[in-house]
């Protein structure tokens, strides 16, 4: 099994490759496919797995980075990952990522990195990091319904699909194509709040969500730096001014809390 990370063209391709799966997921951006004459896409939270043997075309517009994992079908039969997905998908090639998808497919996951000394661990942890934060990336919650401005609708997408990484202002601004002082006014016009404060939200929002869960098991500091902080001190102390517990508190009454 190998991975990479990929861009797609406007223009749309084809092909099909027998002796692999393929697995796509979505970090940046929409790819359409056709599989065997059956339309779909990769967005968000839905992902895509593509037998061997199966023509399939694809294309995507726009800004656009892809998860691609080449899973070689013996091994994929071996670990179990096939029936994973028949479990879960059936007879789709397109499954959304929920609740307890996550830990069995990064699970099995591992199992391939055993199986196959070629697999770079960089990849398994990447891909640990996108399905972790598929919980969110689907849509914007409540701004959503709202008449945001385009670029900040943009520039949230785009930090959303990052929580773990470094994102300074600077990174923020770029991606809005505005200066940073008019992002920091259009934040504090349409959202009520700095750019920042909004993405340290957004993390411990997140932080909160993957406690909650029972599927996830991650240690404290694994936690911190999924949802992009350095440091595991920093994090519990933003996590229990923001919600009123420490994060462990929060891990062990999960199901009784309300914020």
């Amino acid at each position: 099994m190998h991975y990479s990370m990929r861009q797609y063209r406007a223009e749309a391709e084809s092909h099909s490759h027998s002796d692999f799966h393929q697995i796509i997921i979505s970090d940046l951006g929409r790819l359409e496919m056709e599989v065997e004459g059956r339309g779909g896409e990769v967005f968000g939270r839905q992902m895509a797995f593509v037998e061997a043997g199966k023509t399939h075309a694809y294309r995507a517009e726009g800004l656009n980075r892809f998860l691609v994992l080449d899973v070689n079908t013996d091994l994929a039969r071996r670990t179990g990952l096939e029936a994973l997905w028949y479990r879960h998908g059936g007879a789709s090639t397109y499954l959304e990522v929920r609740t307890g998808h996550q830990q069995g497919l990064v699970g099995l996951l591992g199992h391939l990195s055993a199986a196959n000394e070629d697999v770079c661990p960089d990849g398994l942890e990447c891909l640990k990091t996108l399905l972790l934060r598929s919980q969110r990336a689907s849509g914007l919650g409540a701004f959503a319904t709202q008449a945001l401005p385009s670029r900040l609708l943009r520039v949230m997408a785009w930090a959303e699909a990052r929580l773990g990484e470094d994102i300074s202002i600077a990174d923020l601004a770029a991606v809005a194509t505005q200066s940073e002082s008019s992002l920091f006014e259009a934040f504090q016009k349409y959202v009520g709040t700095s750019p920042m404060r909004w993405l340290t939200e957004q993390r411990l929002e997140m932080a909160m969500a993957l406690l909650r869960d029972r599927e996830v098991s991650l240690s404290m500091s694994d936690l911190a730096s999924v949802v992009g902080f350095s440091d595991q001190s920093a994090f519990s102390r933003a996590f229990s001014r923001r919600f009123g517990c420490s994060p462990r508190a929060a891990k062990s009454s999960a199901h009784d809390l309300t914020y």
